[in-house]
């Protein structure tokens, strides 16, 4: 590690943990690929495994002793030896003032950059000595590497990590000037939805890290700091994983990143009873501290302890002592924040803290996600999910969201459920006398079809079909059972399967999905039984393989995905073959190849996903012929126009772009003036016209003119319903690309029109994660304030900005190579190159930006001559890091096949 830079090391750091889990053939292979790729970059992963097998071998992988209570109360730190004074010390390019405080695993220091590459302070901890084993310090330092790859704005970020005078670690933090989150928002009497809000941040944070295989081990109200600003900062992430696989290699004891043996690294009053107990942690013993965390903030008090208890008691009353409940707690409580609000806990805040505090790991949440689900959900209206699925209660927290939506329908949709849960189980009692069985067993799927078939389709179009998960769930052993089911039944069952899978989709519950569409798939398995079957029989194989493939797109497994949609569009095929002139099937071979076309965009395969988007065309052209008054076909038909010009558009090809873009101009604009009172149809108008004067400027053409035109279409879709975030951010891109090709105004009003945009943008999504798809826009905007001087205050605003979407885009590119997509690593490489030029005057720090986006243009090799952005970005990336390469061969040839591009 100590031969590798910081820049080399981040691009390094994602290969080297797809090696280590490759099997050892699969491993030589990939290496291979790298080698012919980049020979010095896998000559660095072959010494990087070299050294990881040898840490295998000194005894990574045995098991360690489970300690008894004796052993637990020994194993807590003390603090009894006083701390070393590190004042005036130096820890590499930082320089120790004054220690900040000091608790069981060591004290922490302030520091400052005293190198005079740039001012600023840090936080420097220093763990006991004896945390640190014998062991490896190299290893220490490693995972410190690794563990600052955690980006999030709510975490604290580990910058360094090593030992100082051979003995002493050490770890270099950021520094949060903040407060502890409990005594936050006492000070600021905060609310119990203002406290849940506020926690939902702490929750993101964890969630961040246990997806990235990292436990917190030590979460309590002092490693989470909330700055002046309401800016939540978790502290200390992974140090627990750091003192653990550092003292392994001495003690012979290790396991995976999140099962492993608790050592002394926790703090009793918050400590989960598997910690306690020494027994394996895993993302559940986060959740136990949360939970006690929660409690805290919502009741005013610990939930187990107080203070005459001794230590002993304490640890005892964490396996043993069951909490009060939360509402009960938070009425006698002095603070009347707390006291004034209980009655806000009763009910699902009680059940969810409940849960959380659960003593069994797996009766607890699973991750801390899950617990910010329900809280989200609590904060919505919406049922949660810690208690039993009640008819009454599902219903009734919809009706809390929807009162005059729902009043009408209500009773008719829980006399159905009442009607189908009845149903479904005289179904089963049936069993005892055959004849009834059967006849039961009909009604039963004759209503749960109607339940799932036509009533799901009347809900669809309004957002209803939630109404139905109840319904779905309780039903779902019922629907996948097929002993006696036969082709007709088995048809039944597997389309009303699809339905819950789609309703747990849109829902975001992407496992639980999978579930009924595989039974489904399973009820369908084979060509139609007969051939009057053949249509419908095919349509639902056809729907179950499509929402399998969205559930592995959106979870960005590509492979599966592409299976999935192949077979969708297999069964089309087949469907078509069979009954020629069925135009259902001619319109679900169309769906098919639509998404396969985006799912080909998405992995840079451009001509196969051409292919598709034009097959697609075809089809529903051919359809629009017979059927020119359908509106939904012509919506349908506009979508794949407008991906194959987004296709087109990314492989330069603008002038291409442009006509497409135009001839799908005026059936839209003709059905818009037809019905004129859809604001939808608007919409379509407005997108197509922006990306048609985006085309049109690519390509060397006046798209002003077009783009005046999207502006006035956006505005008026605005005034129609403010409320709708996605037309306002549709707004604010207009507006910003009519800034970035205005010629008449000063570099200086152009940054504060950017300014005032970026403002706009961050105003639609308050205190909420970026979006993906917004990154690009954000970039943009950062490119055109870039261009002058700026206010304190402008200035202070868009280095937060570039730090935000910095670390998403960080985190957007840090997955494995074939999951990045080549829009994110785009954005990506054009911030480090914006970073170049702000960086300038700083010539270390500039090439340092300039080699990082060369890095991550080395993530994929699927894009030169084939995305123009990013192959526009290698030749700035080229010039930046030897500014004769526009005299080369490669670069001027490169240039040509742009400029052909673009013509073409």
């Amino acid at each position: 590690m100590h031969d590798l830079d910081k820049q080399r090391w981040l691009a390094l750091s994602p290969l080297l943990d797809e090696l280590l889990d490759l099997e050892t053939a699969a491993r030589q292979q990939r290496l291979d690929v790298l080698q012919a790729q980049d020979p010095d970059a896998a000559a660095h992963l072959r010494r990087l495994l070299a050294r990881a097998q040898d840490l295998e071998q000194q005894g990574f992988l045995s098991q360690p002793v489970v300690a008894q209570w004796d052993e637990v109360l020994a194993s807590v730190p003390g603090d009894d030896a006083p701390p070393p004074d590190f004042s005036g010390q130096s820890i590499g390019p930082y320089l120790l003032e004054r220690q900040l405080g000091q608790g069981g695993m060591g004290s922490v220091w302030l520091a400052r950059r005293a190198d005079g590459r740039f001012e600023g302070h840090v936080a420097v901890k220093f763990l006991m000595s004896g945390l640190l084993g014998r062991g490896d310090a190299g290893r220490f330092a490693r995972e410190g590497e690794i563990l600052a790859r955690l980006s999030h704005p709510h975490i604290a970020r580990l910058l360094d990590a090593g030992v100082h005078q051979g003995s002493q670690p050490y770890l270099v933090l950021e520094y949060v000037d903040g407060q502890p989150i409990d005594a936050y928002c006492r000070q600021h009497q905060l609310g119990i939805e203002a406290r849940v809000r506020l926690f939902l941040d702490v929750l993101g944070a964890v969630a961040h890290a246990h997806a990235r295989l990292i436990l917190h081990r030590d979460l309590k109200p002092s490693n989470i700091l909330v700055t002046a600003d309401g800016d939540v900062k978790l502290l200390d992430f992974g140090i627990a994983k750091l003192l653990a696989d550092a003292t392994q290699a001495e003690q012979g004891a290790a396991a995976t990143e999140l099962t492993q043996r608790a050592g002394s690294a926790f703090t009793p009053q918050f400590a989960a009873p598997e910690q306690v107990q020494q027994a394996d942690v895993t993302t559940a013993t986060d959740v136990y501290a949360l939970g006690v965390l929660l409690y805290l903030l919502l009741g005013g008090q610990h939930p187990t302890a107080d203070d005459t208890q001794t230590q002993l008691d304490r640890l005892k009353a964490v396996v043993d002592l069951v909490p009060k409940r939360l509402s009960d707690v938070a009425v006698g409580h002095s603070d009347t924040a707390v006291s004034s609000h209980a009655r806000e806990l009763r009910g699902d805040l009680d059940t969810i803290v409940a849960k959380a505090l659960k003593k069994a790991p797996t009766e607890r949440y699973a991750n801390a996600q899950a617990l910010a689900e329900d809280l989200q959900r609590w904060l919505d209206h919406e049922p949660i999910r810690a208690r039993p699925d009640s008819r009454f209660y599902v219903v009734g927290r919809f009706v809390r969201r929807h009162r005059l939506a729902v009043a009408a329908s209500s009773l008719a949709v829980l006399a159905l459920m009442s009607l189908t849960a009845v149903s479904v189980l005289q179904a089963r009692r049936a069993e005892q006398a055959e004849q009834q069985a059967q006849a039961r067993r009909q009604q039963a799927e004759d209503l749960l079809s109607y339940m799932l078939g036509e009533f799901a389709d009347k809900l669809r179009p309004i957002g209803r079909l939630e109404l139905l998960d109840n319904v779905g769930s309780k039903s779902l052993d019922f629907l996948a059972e097929d002993a006696h089911a036969g082709p007709v039944a088995r048809l039944q069952r597997a389309k009303a399967l699809t339905v819950i899978g789609e309703v747990r989709v849109s829902k975001r519950e992407l496992e639980a999905a999978l579930e009924p569409l595989s039974a489904a798939t399973g009820l369908l398995e084979g060509d139609p039984p007969s051939a009057d079957l053949t249509a419908p029989w095919r349509k639902a194989q056809g729907a179950a393989a499509f929402w399998r493939g969205e559930v592995h797109f959106r979870k960005r497994e590509l492979a599966q995905a592409q299976e999935q949609w192949s077979r969708y569009r297999d069964v089309s095929v087949s469907w078509m073959q069979a009954v020629p002139h069925d135009e259902e099937a001619q319109l679900e071979l169309s769906y098919a190849e639509s998404s396969l076309g985006s799912l080909r965009l998405g992995q840079g395969m451009f001509v196969e996903a051409e292919e598709a988007f034009r097959r697609s065309m075809e089809l529903k052209e051919a359809l629009l012929v017979r059927r020119p008054d359908d509106r939904a076909l012509q919506s349908e038909w506009s979508d794949t126009v407008s991906w194959l010009g987004a296709l087109l558009q990314q492989t330069g090809r603008h002038t291409s772009a442009a006509k497409t873009f135009q001839r799908a101009l005026p059936p839209i604009q003709s059905v818009r003036q037809r019905f004129p009172a859809d604001l939808e149809w608007l919409k379509r108008e407005a997108g197509l016209l922006f990306n048609l004067g985006e085309a049109q400027s690519a390509a060397g053409q006046d798209g002003l003119v077009t783009l005046f035109q999207a502006k006035a279409a956006a505005d008026r879709l605005r005034a129609g319903d403010p409320t709708n975030v996605s037309w306002a951010f549709m707004a604010l891109e207009i507006d910003a690309s009519l800034l970035a090709q205005k010629q008449v105004v000063t570099p200086q009003l152009r940054a504060g029109e950017a300014m005032t945009l970026l403002r706009r943008l961050d105003s639609l999504r308050p205190d909420k994660p970026l979006l993906d798809s917004w990154l690009p826009r954000y970039v943009k905007l950062l490119e055109l304030v870039s261009g002058s001087s700026c206010q304190p205050q402008d200035c202070e605003m868009r280095e937060h900005t570039l730090a935000r979407v910095g670390k998403r885009l960080s985190e957007a590119t840090s997955k494995r190579p074939e999951a990045v997509s080549l829009e994110a690593l785009n954005s990506a490489v054009r911030l480090q190159l914006l970073k170049t030029r702000w960086l300038a005057g700083d010539p270390g720090a500039s090439q340092a930006a300039c080699r990082q986006a060369d890095a991550l243009l080395r993530l994929r090799g699927d894009w030169r001559l084939a995305h123009a952005e990013l192959t526009r970005r290698w030749l700035e990336v080229q010039r930046c890091l030897n500014p004769p390469a526009d005299t080369h061969q490669d670069w001027q040839a490169t240039q040509a096949w742009l400029q052909r591009q673009r013509d073409s």
